[in-house]
């Protein structure tokens, strides 16, 4: 039998390099390979997969539909390689951090990173505090969080770096009658949200009249207001849910804007907390439920 072919992960590297920068030229400095490598790296890879994988043109360079395609495999590719060598390589990295995120994270992203922080780091514990983002930024300030994460409206900011952003949108039952109603029943979180905050001016400018009838800090409870048909709800777009329909102009709603998720670090953070600062700003660079932003 003939043994099964195996993809070299510098090859794979190259081609996720021409990726994110958008040419061969530039991927070369990011791999420290010349261009003419990086052309014969790209040659290999296409001859071994057989398909054409990037459409060259004058300015740029795009993945085709086969390169497209390929994209998710050497993502993963390349996570899993990652995470071996971290797993298995050098003195396993022992200890405690202390992570503070909004509740609602605590119901989609955070389980999916924290399991990978796992299996990469199994000998580091982290401890979770969910809660709302003012309360997680005092939190930090008071040194009592190694890693804080906390969502703040893109336009005005706030403390951290940029791990995130996407959009907020008005998230009614998929052909529901929830949002026919005057005034509108609404599920938000608690005073002081920034969602809850915009999505009121939202509702406001569009001259709708509405009705709080959930407060939850529970991600998981505003889904399940909106999913039996009892409330409209602000949510990322990455949340929605195939029971949900996405409320625009055609029904009278407003876009309500656009969020980031933020990240404060300690000044003089320990090997664990760093590990898993670096952690997170990966996770979210190749979100799997949700587009991805490059980290700042």
């Amino acid at each position: 039998m003939l043994a099964p072919q195996m993809i070299d992960t510098d090859l794979i590297r190259t081609f996720l390099a021409i990726h994110d920068t958008g040419s061969f030229s530039a991927a070369a400095k990011a791999v420290l390979r010349t261009p003419s490598a990086v052309s014969m790296q790209v040659k290999r890879l296409e001859e071994q997969l057989g398909r054409c994988l990037f459409e060259r043109l004058p300015r740029e360079v795009r993945l085709t539909g086969d390169g497209e395609a390929f994209l998710a495999y050497a993502e993963e590719i390349m996570r899993v390689s990652e995470a071996a060598l971290a797993r298995f390589a050098g003195t396993p990295m022992e200890g405690e951090v202390h992570l503070g995120a909004p509740g609602d994270m605590g119901a989609h992203a955070l389980p999916i990173i924290l399991k990978r922080f796992a299996t990469t780091h199994p000998g580091v514990h982290v401890r979770v505090t969910l809660d709302t983002s003012a309360r997680i930024i005092e939190a930090s300030k008071a040194g009592d969080l190694d890693v804080a994460l906390n969502t703040v409206c893109a336009i005005e900011g706030g403390p951290g770096r940029v791990v995130y952003e996407e959009a907020l949108a008005w998230a009614g039952k998929r052909g529901g009658r929830a949002w026919k109603a005057d005034p509108v029943p609404l599920a938000l979180a608690q005073e002081g949200c920034i969602w809850r905050r915009k999505a009121l001016k939202s509702l406001g400018r569009a001259g709708k009249t509405s009705r709080i009838a959930y407060v939850s800090e529970s991600g998981q409870a505003l889904l399940a207001a909106v999913e039996a048909d009892l409330a409209v709800s602000p949510l990322p777009v990455a949340n929605f849910t195939p029971e949900m329909e996405r409320l625009g102009p055609e029904q009278g709603f407003e876009e309500i804007g656009r969020y980031q998720l933020r990240m404060i670090e300690q000044e003089e953070p320990g090997c664990c907390a760093a590990a898993l600062a670096e952690h997170v700003v990966e996770s979210f660079r190749t979100r799997v439920d949700g587009p991805a932003i490059a980290a700042e």
